[in-house]
């Protein structure tokens, strides 16, 4: 997939420096940034669940919250009932 962003000057320098030390290219370097802060943001800084929060969510494998299967049958009233509880 193709994406545009904006980066500072001085710090593209940097990166296709640092890329052809490493025998590599811009986006090779880009593409392992991204996937090596993402992958230490997913194990090292999940946001542990509330006590309210773990009435109704685990957390996956990735740290993101996930209704627990067979908890309650998600209907208005229980959605009403977390936003009433969580404060949302």
């Amino acid at each position: 997939m193709k994406t545009t962003i904006e980066l500072p000057d001085k710090l593209i320098q940097r990166a296709k420096i640092m890329a052809a030390q490493r025998h590599s290219t811009f986006k090779e370097l880009v593409i392992a940034g991204l996937e090596s802060v993402l992958r230490s943001n997913s194990t090292t800084s999940t946001v542990p669940l509330s006590v309210e929060e773990a009435r109704y969510f685990d957390l996956d494998s990735e740290g993101f919250p996930v209704l627990k299967k067979g908890a309650a049958q998600v209907n208005n009233e229980l959605i009403n009932q977390m936003r009433e509880e969580l404060g949302v």
